[in-house]
């Protein structure tokens, strides 16, 4: 049953013209945006949305992250949520959750031109029909990737102009001067993460030492400081005061090694969260790809631009597999350059065996189902609780809790929040105060303390709509992160 013959992978050629996947993959990605509210990681939100909000009154300076005060972290992405905010406040739009959706759009946008221009570089070199129908597949559908890419996140933005600048030194050659505006993509992209700086390091350094070109390797560096330069005078608007924040975050993290507060982890980290978080047995395949090639193909660019990267972050103590995530969108092509490899020196039919071709169905069984799941889930199911507050109650409003405050995440989240809502910690239910001119509402985790409340009540919002609790087998929701929220008359 699992028998795929050459007519089938024709008729897949036939019906999956390159026009149609790139539609495709620009409708996933919307769906993806509009669906994948929230976000992924505390930084995401904390250390851009909140920054932002520090210019846009929306909050102050003691409710940001400490890296805040020792001016750590870089001021382009905070920067261009308050320009969204300010070019969509003339047009009359305010509300936070359109601004974080255009956002979102915008990294998706960013994202997919980086898809489009790797496999732009690549597919042209690709000689084997059957690995370039699945190049074009890896390249707009794996589900971490499109995931990854609606995330407004310095991870995802640094890898995506990284890879933009990667593919354009692919694709043709240039005259000096476009190097120079190559090197100012890669300096932008180390502006959105100073980690990816070991990325461009490698890149330089092959350009230098491989293919020998020192003019255009110096055009490429100049465009890298002219780009650090205007993270500075960026930074200086932010922070209000000269600062370097490129040696603040080496400093702190490194010198004084901070970063090492939040956990140490072996030097395996990586790929035994690869493997786990991959879904196994396919991401073996991730695994084994990138070695294949680094050990193969010594001298490809691929090998000295990613090799420095993974290197130092295999060394560093702290690790989290969202730091990998700059690097995700070499995947595509890592596997089937491996593929190559084992073509060329093993197995000349290896791709006609019918047990890979079993593996490669199942592989993409698999992916479509976990790309339907991101595609349409929230990355944090807790911003519909603030959607539901910030549109259905525009009019001063009181929040009162007891144990658990909604909007206290690490930091307390002020970019959703209405100004003129206020959240009250009480001791009791006891101690709720009705007001005739302001809205009065209680939100719990436990629907026990709600019952207390004696004053007529209305449930405006749970976690879980209603029929989910006809299959609450063994109180199941009770275990969960359930939010009530009642509004008191």
């Amino acid at each position: 049953m699992f028998k795929l013959s050459q007519p089938f992978f024709a008729e897949i050629n036939n019906f999956l013209k390159i026009k149609y996947i790139y539609v495709l993959s620009i409708v996933t990605l919307l769906i993806t945006a509009f669906f994948s509210v929230g976000y992924y990681h505390f930084d995401e939100h904390f250390q851009i949305l909140e920054f932002a909000g520090l210019k846009l009154n929306m909050t102050v300076a003691g409710n940001l992250p400490w890296e805040y005060v020792y001016k750590m972290r870089p001021a382009i992405q905070p920067a261009i949520v308050v320009l969204v905010f300010k070019l969509f406040h003339l047009a009359g739009v305010n509300n936070p959750f359109t601004i974080a959706l255009l956002l979102r759009l915008l990294s998706a946008s960013v994202a997919f031109t980086a898809m489009y221009l790797i496999y732009k570089a690549y597919y042209k070199t690709l000689n084997n029909d059957t690995l370039k129908i699945w190049f074009s597949m890896l390249s707009f559908f794996l589900w971490f990737m499109i995931y990854n890419s609606v995330r407004f996140s310095s991870e995802n933005w640094s890898g995506s102009i990284f890879m933009i600048s990667f593919a354009l030194l692919n694709i043709r050659q240039f005259q000096n001067k476009y190097y120079l505006l190559i090197g100012m993509l890669l300096g932008l992209s180390f502006l959105f993460r100073y980690q990816t700086g070991f990325l461009i390091a490698g890149l330089i350094l092959w350009n230098l030492f491989i293919k020998k070109s020192i003019v255009k390797t110096a055009f490429l560096t100049l465009g890298v400081i002219f780009l650090i330069g205007l993270g500075i005078i960026i930074d200086r608007w932010f922070y209000g005061s000269w600062t370097l924040t490129t040696w603040n975050y080496f400093n702190m993290n490194i010198l004084q090694n901070r970063v090492s507060d939040f956990g140490i982890h072996p030097w395996w980290y990586y790929i035994g969260q690869t493997f786990v978080q991959g879904i196994p047995p396919f991401s073996i395949v991730y695994i084994l790809s990138i070695i294949l090639v680094f050990i193969y193909r010594r001298k490809d660019l691929l090998t000295w631009t990613l090799l420095p990267f993974l290197l130092i972050h295999f060394i560093i103590g702290h690790k989290e597999i969202r730091f990998m995530f700059p690097v995700i969108g070499f995947l595509p092509i890592l596997i089937i350059r491996s593929l190559e490899i084992v073509q060329t020196k093993w197995n000349g039919s290896f791709l006609e065996n019918r047990f890979v071709r079993i593996f490669a169905k199942w592989f993409w069984v698999v992916n479509l189902i976990f790309l339907g799941i991101v595609a349409f889930s929230p990355a944090d199911g807790q911003i519909s609780l603030y959607k539901k507050l910030y549109t259905d109650y525009k009019n001063p409003s009181t929040l009162y809790y007891i144990e658990n405050n909604p909007y206290h995440r690490v930091l307390d989240i002020n970019f959703y929040k209405r100004p003129n809502l206020d959240v009250v910690k009480l001791s009791s239910v006891k101690n709720i105060e009705l007001s005739v001119d302001r809205k009065t509402l209680f939100v719990t985790k436990d629907k026990n303390v709600a019952n207390e409340i004696l004053t007529r009540k209305e449930l405006i919002y749970s976690t879980y709509p209603k029929w989910i609790k006809t299959i609450n087998f063994n109180n199941w929701i009770s275990r969960t992160n359930c939010w009530y929220v009642y509004e008191l008359y």
